[in-house]
């Protein structure tokens, strides 16, 4: 029988790395989502001569370092920070958690320069001390809108554009507080502050802005800011654009390539590669995101017809994904056994299995889970399977805590089940 699988109420930093099924993984946390080759390159080399050299794309457009052993890990950080991209101090560290759009001030249709405002709340974050007893899941987004808005994405403190002006709303919440740019890190700060005060008046602390909007009512935490609110309305509900493949963002004719990580992840290999194709076709720079999709930017369109098809041909050869019939790109599988402890099965070899069987559709989502924790997705999907003593749970049309069609299936099992011609299809 297998164990329960561990929560860890905490998120790994690269001065707090943490253990895994293979090795120590610890994360680097950009200061905007805009990264060098240069420093991609860096990136990939330390991955690679100190780790196992996977590297994983998080969900908050972290790069996650696995394989590492305790003292590899130190090498690790001592590099990066000396590279200037990450802090010295701990704390810090464990709260700098701001995901911002990933063009910034080089959209031309976003509202404000997102990148700017999300170096001024790390600015903040590092110069205000009491904010170091923030829990170290709790983030901030920063929205600019634009090419490639961060529809969908949401953190404990989110900022986008409203009137002209700069919203500041909490999650779970409908009000917002109005900021100019140039006020946006302190009327973050206030917010961040008063959930602190908020949260330390309950007998078990909360983790999460949700639950103190929940528990005490969002009004009470802008009264506790000294913050004005006024309501949100309610945006039109949209499908958030591809980033994959070309996304012009300038009259110039300029744009972004979008490149898919199946499932999150990139070898240090591919990722030097994506480093010498940005400088060879870009602006030299990667952008990260949200979406399991890295940017290659500065790609102008005109001065070479065919240019996209030819990054396309790169990006595909390196088995990374540039198709957005992909099923991949609606797939979600966490690392899976032997690299997690929590896990009895090989979620992500699993996962790519079933996407080689499963006809692309754009509209399908797949979650493959190794254990009932669901740490890829949390969201319902077309088809679910959850690791439990080495075989699958399988829903339909739900998320991995809904009740099972099926129980105790093996991989063939459900792949048989589901090809076409032979099987039901989710």
């Amino acid at each position: 029988m297998t164990a329960a699988p561990a929560i860890k109420g905490w998120c790994p930093t690269l001065l707090a790395p943490m253990p895994s099924g293979d090795g120590w993984l610890a994360r680097v946390k950009l200061a905007s989502a805009k990264l060098s080759a240069a420093a991609a390159g860096i990136i990939a080399g330390a991955a690679r001569r100190h780790g196992n050299g996977h590297i994983d794309l998080t969900t908050r457009a972290n790069f996650q370092i696995r394989g590492l052993t305790p003292r590899s890990a130190e090498r690790l950080a001592d590099i990066f920070i000396g590279a200037g991209l990450a802090s010295s101090d701990p704390s810090l560290e464990a709260i700098r958690n701001v995901v911002t759009s990933p063009l910034g001030p080089d959209d031309e249709a976003a509202a404000f320069d997102s990148h700017a405002a999300a170096r001024d709340i790390q600015a903040m974050l590092g110069a205000e001390p009491a904010l170091q007893a923030l829990p170290a899941k709790f983030g901030f987004l920063v929205d600019g809108g634009g090419a490639l808005p961060l529809v969908g994405s949401t953190a404990d403190i989110m900022v986008r554009a409203f009137s002209g002006k700069l919203a500041v709303q909490l999650d779970g919440g409908t009000l917002v507080a109005l900021s100019s740019p140039l006020a946006l890190a302190e009327t973050v700060k206030a917010l961040a502050l008063a959930f602190l005060h908020l949260s330390w008046e309950r007998r078990e602390p909360p983790r999460r802005m949700r639950a103190v909007v929940l528990g005490r009512g969002e009004e009470a935490i802008f009264d506790a800011a000294e913050l004005t609110s006024v309501p949100m309305p309610s945006a039109p509900v949209t499908d958030a654009p591809s980033a994959i493949g070309f996304v012009s963002y300038s009259d110039r004719g300029e744009g972004s390539f979008g490149v898919g990580l199946p499932f999150g992840r990139i070898e240090a290999e591919a990722l030097s590669k994506l480093a010498e194709l940005s400088e060879r076709y870009g602006d030299g720079s990667l952008r990260t995101t949200p979406w399991r999709a890295l940017l290659l930017s500065g790609i102008k369109e005109a001065a070479v017809p065919d240019l996209a098809d030819e990054v396309r041909d790169e990006v595909t050869a390196l088995g990374l994904i540039a198709d957005n019939a992909d099923l991949r790109l609606h797939s979600f599988a966490c690392v899976g056994a032997p690299s997690c402890e929590s896990a009895s099965v090989d979620a992500r070899g699993d996962a790519n299995r079933l996407a080689a069987t499963l006809a692309p559709t754009r509209n399908r989502t797949l979650h493959v889970s190794g254990c009932a924790k669901a740490c890829a997705y949390r969201g319902p999907a077309a088809l679910t399977l959850v690791g439990r003593d080495g075989r699958y749970d399988l829903i339909r049309n739900g998320s991995a805590g809904d009740k099972p069609a099926l129980t105790g299936l093996s991989i063939d099992e459900v792949i048989a089940l589901l090809r076409p011609g032979e099987g039901q299809r989710p």
